[in-house]
């Protein structure tokens, strides 16, 4: 440490003035500061851990509404008439598997009997083997489409998630069941509750209540295990009984945590973002432990104390602690301490100052990754679903009309084959720079799949058919330009399905209708636009 360092260090002033009452502000600061810190990062640290948790919960809940859809897709066109052909059943399972590889461990087909007729990929034993005993199946052929119990699979050998729709005939009995088998520890699944981090040595659980199991969790010996007894783990038991927020409780294994659930709406299963107390509370004891050793070191040297200069000394601590604590009751607004010397307590103000720059540049970033794409920066299926309340409330309101144009691309997946998915993106984000040009600032633009992008156009009078079709007609045109990837002109086109409603209805369902019209717009020759047909077309209390 430098001279010049000594000189203004505020251990040296206080040695040169003395203070009488040095014992017991020293006691004074290793209790309050303590507290008031530990406060301040339970405060901090759980609005991280609750975001966390929200984080990976709508990441796990997209992958199941993402599995759920392709598998009811897949139901929608199954073939009955294949049923007495296994092999080319097969062959059509395998043909589906390579478009959307979702379902690695296999796509299997049961007969009414139970017995597995079709599967792909092929699991030696798989085929002719017998389900009719596995519950998740008898309720599929009784028509009760759904997620399964997640469990070690006979076949895969690894932890898995199975879901079941049945197919029916056109009397609408339930010839067979069609399951989607996903592996729980797939990077593109439930990968980041596997390896997902937090701090050192904190990490990720997902808990079913409903079968009472770790479905999945950082520790390997958790998955699939039981979830503890009632009065083991209160906070768990909370948890449990649909709780979901923050608390500091007491693990199985005898460690205290500070966690956070947070719900996966599609199954009822809630993710928990824990951290052990002792590392997040970590700067709260460091800070003490320097209490005690400057305050050892104070008693020692210090005879003399005069009570005006210690108080002139740490009126800037005084001070900086006053604005931190009205801060934190929200007298003020987050802002940085002002640092008044270029001692101690600035060093402790600049490091204070930087910590609040640091977690509201994280939390801006959260924020973002929670409604935004990353790849495109446009608004994400959470947000667009908001945007979407928004405008139906206002068309209910003012007697307007809502239309949303369901985008998809036509051509795009040749490019993600070809050359790679750095190309593929790089199309994405040219595909998304050409819409934003077209769309107004009162439209919304968000990307809802991997091609798929929605446009929802509020605020529509009497003319809005024909203002949606001329916007649709611009989407057309401007994706008509091929794109420039390695020096060569790619071509792309856009297949776009159109529903409008007056407010009065579900978003869901507006949605739903225009998907549904893409589709049409696919079969009608791609590159074109498709009004949803009025029996689809969500109008009025239709």
């Amino acid at each position: 440490m430098s001279l010049t360092r000594i000189s203004k260090s505020l251990v040296t002033r206080m040695i040169l003035f003395g203070v009488l009452l040095v014992v017991s502000g020293a006691l004074a600061r290793y209790f309050l500061l303590g507290k008031f810190l530990r406060e301040d990062l339970i405060e901090v640290v759980s609005a991280q851990q609750i975001a966390l948790a929200k984080a990976v919960a709508g990441d796990v809940d997209h992958q199941l509404t993402t599995r759920w859809t392709t598998l009811s897709r897949l139901g929608e066109t199954f073939p009955l008439e294949m049923m007495q052909q296994p092999d080319r059943l097969t062959d059509w399972l395998a043909e589906r598997h390579r478009i959307n590889p979702v379902f690695l461990p296999g796509l299997v087909v049961a007969d009414k009997a139970g017995i597995i007729i079709a599967d792909f990929p092929a699991v030696p034993g798989r085929r002719g083997a017998s389900v009719a005993d596995i519950p998740d199946f008898a309720k599929a052929l009784a028509g009760r489409a759904g997620i399964g119990k997640p469990q070690f699979g006979a076949f895969a050998k690894k932890p898995v998630l199975p879901m079941g729709i049945p197919l029916k005939d056109k009397q609408g009995v339930v010839q067979a069941v069609l399951v989607g088998i996903s592996a729980l520890d797939s990077p593109g699944f439930l990968g980041p509750v596997y390896s997902g981090k937090i701090g050192k040595t904190g990490g990720y659980l997902l808990i079913s209540p409903r079968d009472g199991l770790f479905v999945a969790a950082g520790d390997p010996d958790l998955v699939l295990k039981p979830t503890p007894p009632v009065g083991v783990n209160l906070l768990h038991d909370r948890a449990m009984q649909g709780f979901r927020g923050v608390g500091v409780t007491i693990n199985a294994k005898g460690i205290e945590e500070l966690s956070a659930m947070a719900e996966v709406p599609s199954t009822g299963w809630f993710v928990v973002a824990r951290m052990p107390t002792a590392e997040a509370f970590e700067a709260v004891t460091r800070v003490q432990e320097r209490v005690i050793k400057y305050g050892i070191f104070a008693v020692i040297l210090v005879c003399v104390v005069v009570s005006v200069v210690f108080r002139f000394l740490l009126r800037p601590l005084f001070s900086a602690a006053d604005l931190a604590e009205r801060m934190t009751q929200g007298e003020l607004p987050l802002k940085p301490l002002p640092v008044v010397r270029d001692d101690e307590v600035g060093h402790l103000t600049s490091a204070f100052n930087r910590l609040l720059e640091k977690l509201s540049t994280t939390q801006a970033a959260l924020e973002r990754m929670a409604h935004h794409d990353p790849l495109t920066g446009l608004l994400n299926r959470n947000l667009l679903a908001d945007r979407m309340q928004q405008a139906f409330a206002r068309a209910k309101r003012n007697g307007t009309r809502v239309a949303v144009l369901f985008l998809d691309l036509d051509g795009f997946k040749p490019i993600n084959d070809e050359l790679g998915h750095e190309f593929g993106d790089a199309a994405l984000v040219e595909v998304a720079r050409r819409l934003s040009g077209l769309v107004r600032q009162s439209d919304t633009l968000a990307r809802v799949g991997g091609d798929e992008f929605v446009i929802v156009i509020a605020d529509l009078g009497a003319n809005g058919d024909e203002v949606v079709k001329k916007i649709a007609t611009k989407c057309i045109e401007v994706l008509s330009t091929p794109v420039q990837l390695q020096n060569i002109a790619h071509p792309l086109g856009v297949s776009i399905g159109i529903a409008m409603s007056d407010g009065l209805s579900d978003p869901g369902q507006l949605l739903k209708a225009a998907d549904l019209a893409m589709y049409v717009a696919k079969k009608n020759g791609r590159s074109c636009y498709a009004m949803a047909p009025e029996s689809h077309t969500v109008q009025g209390n239709a």
